[in-house]
């Protein structure tokens, strides 16, 4: 369960039953071996990406054995990583009887194309046969080059298409987050997200993609990191009409996208906002948490505007900042490759805190209303409560954790006797913006995974505060997360079935 510490749902008791009738010598009157196939305990930290039984010192041997290409294929988006023996019977892999030790020999890579052929030949058929409905140049384009890229694994040019799309019906499918692998943040995960573009939501936040530069240029990290070619992402809102694959857990309402450091590097990234679901979790979610977790005074500044601002921002952060990089050693790397397991985490909260202080600088500029000064930063703190109810497991609420303890640490947010939190509007939660900003960024831009790693066992825990406040949206039972229900979509596949 993603939203509840990755604790196991499905037990034993919960498996399947089966006889293995042909597996054993027939014997009058014994049907064979029964057994059940239990659930794992702990879920998987690689997935069903790598072998179970294999850790990360043994990919690390295995993967610094190969020549350069075949580590970069190794290490990729899009392929898992299988053991020779996996393919054999294990009675047969062990016939000797004796107690056989895995060795790195045993791995070897597969590609998304082969590994999910079945599955992905289906899927093209039906992209191409959309694509042919299409009467939009760059859907069509866009339809027809995933297709491709689901048989070829080669997806560079349906992502360049992806970023070019300009339809009102928006499309988004294939591989690309890499939350679910654990252990090395390597591997991509599928999605997809249907919707129809707002045109008039979309015009209104041009602003944050003309200022990328600017941003960039002015951000608290020392210069020698700074990017002078930041690309301006496109930005596109939509009102979505359907979610499947990788959409457990949190409900995103928000991505920014492609993950491929080759497109990011020469044609920055492409976000898209989802708005009838923020509306959804303003309304249902953090309106009920402000009215437990924000003093009365405050209350008020809890409003849609500053919390759909700050989304908006978040999205625009991820395309600054620390992408390719270069190792003191004068290597050169990318933050995902040096932070591994610690880079979801460290990326969610780079945005976050990042995207407050971009606020402000905005504010400044007299680019945005100085109304938002005060509501974005409380409008923040009781978002700090939902995101962590996401569980620490989790990307999004381990980057919360981190931010709301270390502005806590600062003075910025304080807790007062009644259980209730405000934020002091001195310069203290501007200070302490500004510092976490400089620190995430410059782990991230030295490439630094001990400090990563520091950080974040540091700040991302369950602190007493945190307790208090999520003890009182327990009480009130607000719930942790949204289902949404796709009424013509689930019609549309009901029909078609």
């Amino acid at each position: 369960s993603c939203l509840d510490e990755n604790k196991a749902f499905l037990s034993t008791a919960d498996s399947a039953v089966k006889l293995l009738t042909d597996a054993t010598k027939s014997v009058s009157g014994w049907k064979g071996i029964e057994y059940r196939a239990a659930f794992p305990r702990d879920n998987p930290p690689g997935a069903n990406f790598y072998p179970p039984d294999m850790d990360k010192m043994e990919f690390e041997l295995w993967k610094n054995g190969l020549p350069e290409k075949e580590q970069k294929y190794a290490t990729g988006f899009f392929t898992v990583i299988k053991r020779h023996d996996a393919l054999l019977p294990s009675i047969l892999a062990q016939s000797d009887g004796s107690n056989q030790t895995k060795t790195s020999d045993d791995l070897f890579v597969v590609p998304y194309s082969e590994e999910y052929k079945s599955s992905l030949e289906k899927a093209a058929e039906l992209l191409h046969k959309a694509s042919e409905c299409s009467d939009s140049p760059s859907l069509k384009n866009l339809l027809k080059t995933k297709a491709n890229a689901f048989l070829s694994n080669d997806y560079y040019e349906s992502d360049i298409a992806w970023m070019e799309l300009d339809s009102n019906l928006d499309v988004t499918i294939g591989p690309y987050e890499t939350y679910e692998d654990g252990l090395f943040s390597y591997k991509a995960t599928f999605e997809a997200f249907v919707g129809v573009r707002d045109d008039i939501a979309t015009s209104q936040v041009k602003l944050f993609g003309d200022q990328l530069q600017d941003l960039e240029k002015h951000l608290p990290l020392d210069n020698i990191y700074k990017s002078d070619n930041v690309s301006a992402a496109p930005i596109r809102v939509i009102n979505l009409l359907y979610n499947s694959g990788d959409v457990k857990g949190p409900q995103t309402i928000a991505f920014n996208l492609p993950n491929d450091e080759r497109i990011v590097n020469e044609r920055g990234t492409s976000m898209v906002m989802l708005k009838n679901i923020s509306e959804a979790k303003f309304k249902h979610i953090l309106k009920p948490i402000a009215n437990a977790c924000i003093r009365e005074e405050q209350e008020d500044y809890v409003d849609f505007e500053p919390y759909y601002t700050h989304i908006v921002c978040h999205e625009c952060c991820h395309g600054i900042g620390p992408h390719s990089i270069t190792l003191p050693t004068g290597k050169r790397s990318t933050v995902r490759m040096e932070l591994q397991e610690f880079h979801s985490a460290l990326e969610e909260a780079k945005a976050d805190i990042v995207g407050l202080w971009a606020l402000n600088f905005l504010i400044k500029k007299g680019l945005l209303p100085k109304s938002l000064s005060e509501s974005m930063y409380v409008s923040f703190l009781a978002g700090c409560f939902r995101s962590i109810r996401f569980g620490l497991e989790e990307a999004h609420g381990k980057g919360q954790a981190l931010q709301f303890n270390w502005l806590y640490e600062k003075g910025a947010f304080v807790l007062h006797s009644d259980g209730k939190f405000s934020v002091d509007f001195t310069k203290k939660v501007e200070d302490a913006v500004e510092s976490l900003s400089r620190e995430i960024l410059t782990i991230q831009a030295k490439g630094d995974k001990p400090a990563a790693q520091s950080l974040l066992q540091s700040h991302a825990s369950l602190t007493q505060p945190l307790r208090v406040a999520l003890d009182k949206i327990e009480h009130m039972q607000v719930p942790v997360d949204i289902t949404p229900i796709f009424g013509t979509a689930n019609k549309l596949l009901a029909n078609d079935q």
